[in-house]
């Protein structure tokens, strides 16, 4: 009896011997397999946490780069800009100091504004009556005055102007201006014409033009054909004046 039940128990503990080299063949089994598979999913990984940190270390380092080069292409534009315009405004001020001088002395526009003579009253000379002026403005050496005329001293173009205020009622009133040469001939330049009304007869009649004249030529400002013409001699209101184009 007793020996039967030492054999059953040494059959036990062989099959369970068995069993359990069994267990640990197929576990080693799986172990193997489980590195296989490790070893497989290896290659897909590309980058460890240390290449990420080290990929996003050199982004960093190309933007930082391309920020400061940017920067420094902006601030050399900036100054290529500053300098441009610098070289600009030079050249424009040494034109304007060549154009304006001249034997070092600057050269003054030319003009000359006459205004009706409070002092004294219209005249007429044969067929056109005079208005007595005197020198309102004047610079230059380009244009003088001589009683009631003006006189060219450089030839070259110029801006006439003239305004009369007429008094006279019921009539068509004007003016014109002339210039005579040396050669002594009448050319009328500008004219002007006002029709003045019966009551309230006040009207300004004003011209002005430009024209090209030649040195020693004469202008006069004249109303042809009105020998009783009233004007007024307020000197905002009836005037004769040039001014020289440079």
């Amino acid at each position: 009896m007793l020996h039967h039940a030492l054999l059953l128990v040494s059959t036990l503990a062989v099959s369970f011997s068995f069993f359990l080299v069994y267990k640990v063949a197929v576990l080693e089994d799986d172990i193997n397999k489980l590195r296989g598979d490790i070893s497989n999913l290896k290659p897909h990984s590309k980058e460890s946490p240390d290449g990420m940190i080290t990929g996003m270390s050199r982004t960093w380092g190309r933007s930082k780069q391309v920020a400061s080069l940017n920067s420094q292409q902006q601030r050399q534009t900036e100054k290529d800009s500053q300098t441009l315009c610098s070289s600009t405004a030079s050249s424009l001020r040494m034109k304007r100091e060549q154009a304006g001088c001249s034997g070092g002395t600057a050269v003054q526009q030319s003009f000359l504004q006459l205004s009706a003579n409070t002092k004294e009253q219209p005249f007429v000379r044969g067929n056109v009556t005079v208005i007595p002026w005197i020198v309102a403005l004047h610079q230059g050496e380009a244009i003088s005055s001589t009683g009631d005329r003006i006189i060219i001293q450089q030839e070259g173009f110029f801006i006439v102007f003239g305004q009369v205020l007429f008094q006279s009622p019921g009539t068509i009133m004007g003016h014109i201006v002339r210039s005579r040469g040396t050669d002594q001939r009448s050319t009328e330049l500008l004219r002007c014409l006002q029709e003045m009304p019966q009551t309230n007869c006040a009207n300004t009649c004003h011209t002005g033009g430009m024209v090209k004249l030649e040195r020693e030529d004469e202008l006069e400002l004249v109303i042809p054909d009105r020998p009783q013409a009233q004007v007024s001699m307020d000197a905002d209101s009836t005037f004769f004046g040039i001014i020289r184009l440079n």
